[in-house]
């Protein structure tokens, strides 16, 4: 009876001779939509983690049913995609959460005087480091720094916002470790190097926030010029971190992702082979997830108690993505299968399209997500590795999408709620979610449009 029932729901195949029914796809539609306004609309009930879980594993459980029953019509094809997603949330969540714990172990602290150019220099910094500690990682590293080095100005908001669309989106562009989107499109076959052919579109983007950020930090600091210079003391231009070990442990974790790559693990097993009795040291992606939670729990057994205080560090925020997250991984399989069924019926034929479609979903809904429906989309029955090189400016126009336009909203990227909160921690008072997307409108929308007729026209 139940067979019967999820047969005429979700329709009477996988992939087969038969189609997904649009239905299927509705737990999905309902996990996007309760990250997006649960926290606008049902802040006290959705800022519950116990709550959260219970409404995701209520989503969740009619999509698990669906496919176990429908395991025999489809030669076991649903169960095999049920369990390649749990794979790639593990992986997913190791990365993250290994970055996560070891970034907190680090303590950066700035005694400068601060100016406009010297802020410029912190962002352009963090540009580059988001490639290798991710967009979460960067921002809990360099985020308190950057504003104890402003402690004294009066106008910070700007900062902050500067902050969430450099930092915690546009800066990670270059490397599967730098943005959630890239790293699924890296679990599912794209080189790991491949991104780096994204660097002009990098360039173009963040040389012109940062230009933009030096104009608009360059007035408010004239504003609170004097008031910052009757704070400041002659001693405060130093630098200290605390936690170096912690640098040898993201060594690590960057090397386990790595050696996930054929491109390296081959040449390497190559080099060892006479020490080694191996000729390949590709690592699979399951030991390769585990070697990266070792890291952190030696990591997290390794730190100072102190230095994690000093950072304010606690368990929240990575165990709030990890079950939203586990939501939408489960939830996304028929939805996913239903795109790459239609993918040839969607008028989407040139880059710009998907540049434009991706990045405004990115905005309102998560951006790993949507680009892994998007990159679905355009490679259909191939595969997503293939896109690197059957089409690889439509590969480019998403990873653009979703990583530059995830800034547009609160919602749009992991990070950018993360830094929302720590910027209230510290009591500055951050846009509305409504006035954030209007002034992120404003700001992008010039930026969008060359992007758009320099490189996906």
């Amino acid at each position: 009876m139940l067979f019967n029932f999820n047969l005429i729901l979700f329709g009477t195949g996988w992939a087969g001779d038969t189609q997904v029914s649009w239905f299927s796809a509705i737990p999905f539609a309902c996990v996007l939509l309760l990250i997006a306004v649960g926290p606008m609309f049902f802040h006290h009930f959705w800022e519950s983690d116990k709550n959260k879980s219970i409404v995701l594993l209520l989503l969740s459980l009619p999509v698990v049913i669906y496919l176990w029953c429908i395991r025999e019509s489809t030669n076991s094809q649903s169960l095999y995609a049920f369990q390649h997603s749990l794979v790639d949330y593990l992986c997913f969540m190791s990365l993250i959460g290994s970055l996560y714990v070891v970034s907190s172990g680090i303590v950066l602290k700035f005694k400068w005087k601060s100016t406009p150019l010297l802020n410029a220099a912190l962002l352009a910094c963090g540009a580059l480091l988001t490639n290798f500690l991710g967009t979460t990682g960067a921002s809990i590293l360099l985020f308190k720094p950057y504003i104890y080095a402003n402690r004294n100005r009066n106008h910070k908001v700007h900062l902050v916002l500067f902050f969430i669309f450099i930092v915690g989106n546009m800066g990670g562009l270059l490397t599967p470790l730098g943005d959630p989107p890239l790293f699924l499109g890296f679990l599912n076959g794209i080189d790991f190097f491949w991104t780096i052919s994204l660097w002009p579109q990098w360039l173009v983007a963040n040389t012109y926030l940062l230009i933009t950020f030096l104009l608009v930090d360059f007035y408010y600091w004239r504003k609170d010029h004097v008031a910052f210079n009757s704070h400041q003391n002659a001693d405060d231009e130093v630098f200290h971190f605390f936690g170096k070990r912690n640098f040898i442990f993201l060594g690590l974790l960057l090397f386990l992702v790595l050696l996930q790559s054929p491109s390296i693990g081959k040449p390497l097993g190559s080099l060892a082979g006479g020490i080694l009795p191996v000729k390949n040291l590709t690592l699979p992606i399951i030991p390769a997830a585990l070697a990266q939670l070792l890291v952190a729990a030696l990591a997290f057994a390794t730190t100072p108690n102190l230095i994690r205080r000093t950072n304010g560090f606690s368990w929240l925020p990575i165990r709030e993505v990890a079950i939203l997250f586990v939501g939408i991984f489960i939830t996304m399989i028929p939805a996913l299968e239903i795109l790459r069924q239609h993918s040839s019926k969607l008028a989407l034929d040139h880059a710009w399209q998907y540049f434009w479609i991706t990045g405004g979903l990115s905005s309102i809904l998560d951006n790993a997500p949507t680009f892994l429906a998007f990159t679905t989309l355009a490679a259909g029955d191939e595969g997503i590795a293939s896109l690197s090189f059957s089409k690889p400016g439509i590969l480019a126009a998403i990873c653009c999408g979703a990583v530059f336009m995830g800034a547009n909203t609160y919602i749009g990227n992991g990070p950018n709620f993360l830094i929302k909160a720590m910027a209230e921690k510290n009591q500055i008072k951050m846009p509305s979610f409504f006035t954030y997307a209007f002034l992120a409108f404003i700001l992008f929308l010039p930026l969008y449009l060359i992007l758009s007729f320099l490189f996906f026209w």
